[in-house]
């Protein structure tokens, strides 16, 4: 099996290689990919070297399966072509995730939209993929009626430039912390990815307004593909995403009805079962997720489950996930597993 790592020297690319490695992934032949701009860069894979070659049509000639960590627009100019020419094509952006010839697929809940053969499987948002591996599970049991996410993303989701722009802020107002709590706007930092100063603060605004409806277009995609994810095109969702100064870790807050009554005690048996999630639900003794502890593992974090008073259909829960992992680079590695199982 000949693959290929598109995008294999950013962020998410470099996880994916080193998921590959830790999961033992059977390939015979590794071909990493990237721009012109970090072509020619050496990484080590399986404790051999290899050169970073350039993307274009020639050098996935003959590629079964190509893991993409690369933009919409560059995904878009790629993707079809290589899918028509045999490659199955698992990417990272977007580009395809509502296109009706290609899957969406969190392998935990939705495995089933491989059995097509899809040459093309977009790997979902990553906050909507944290919000429903602590909810599909319950869904599975009691039937999900509604959903109210609000969401609290860290700056790696916006790439290295977020990471970088939120140390620069906070390396510039260290020692003023006094100073903020009677700011001047105009001297506070502010840069190009985030729009505002991250640095101390949080932002209600990731990606671009819609002027029809006041969502972004973040709140939009989550919206949308959690429809699609659970095959429930009328689901009643509403979501809500803002960016906080956290290097790594999505989370989530999440208010969920349900078909039938469904106790606390239900749901976190039902979360324990579930693959790919861990219960984190003791707050007595302090135990319940947060992102720093989501960092740099596999599992989605699951806890605060409350049940508000008078409805007993509902649930209040909170989850935290690696964005970087389980949000984008550990899902593509867990499709290619899964494909490779049926072919």
């Amino acid at each position: 099996m000949r693959v290929a790592v598109v995008g294999a020297t950013g962020a998410v690319g470099r996880t994916m290689l080193r998921i590959l490695e830790e999961r033992d992934f059977p390939l015979d032949e590794l071909i990493p990919l990237a721009s012109e701009r970090t072509a020619g860069t050496r990484i080590r894979f399986k404790g051999d070297e290899h050169t970073v070659g350039v993307l274009s049509p020639d050098s996935l000639t003959g590629v079964d399966l190509a893991l993409s960590s690369c933009g919409s627009t560059v995904a878009k100019s790629w993707i079809p072509a290589a899918a028509d020419a045999g490659t199955v094509c698992i990417d990272n952006s977007s580009a395809f995730r509502m296109e009706p010839d290609a899957a969406l697929v969190i392998p935990e809940i939705n495995a089933d939209a491989l059995d097509a053969e899809p040459k093309i499987i977009a790997v979902p948002n990553c906050t909507i993929i944290t919000a429903l591996m602590a909810v599909a599970p319950i869904h599975r049991a009691a039937g999900l009626r509604s959903l109210i996410v609000s969401s609290y993303q860290s700056v790696s989701g916006a790439g290295q430039k977020g990471v970088r722009e939120l140390a620069e802020q906070v390396e510039k107002l260290h020692g003023m912390e006094e100073e903020l709590a009677h700011p001047d706007p105009d001297s506070l930092p502010v840069g190009e990815v985030f729009g505002k100063t991250i640095a101390y603060n949080v932002v209600p605004k990731i990606d671009v307004f819609d002027e029809e409806t006041g969502y972004t277009f973040e709140e939009i995609k989550m919206m949308r593909e959690a429809r699609r994810i659970l095959s429930m095109p009328h689901l009643d969702i509403s979501a809500t995403c803002v960016r906080v100064p956290v290097p790594v870790g999505h989370s989530v807050s999440v208010y969920a009805t349900f078909d039938r009554p469904v106790s606390v005690a239900e749901a976190r048996e039902v979360i324990a079962a579930a693959p790919g999630v861990q219960l984190r639900d003791d707050p007595a003794k302090g135990v319940y997720p947060s992102p720093l502890e989501a960092a740099g593992i596999d599992d989605v974090l699951v806890g605060r489950i409350r049940q508000p008073d008078g409805h007993d259909d509902a649930l209040w829960l909170f989850a935290c996930g690696d964005n970087l992992r389980k949000g984008a680079a550990l899902n593509a590695v867990q499709i290619a597993e899964a494909v490779r199982t049926r072919s």
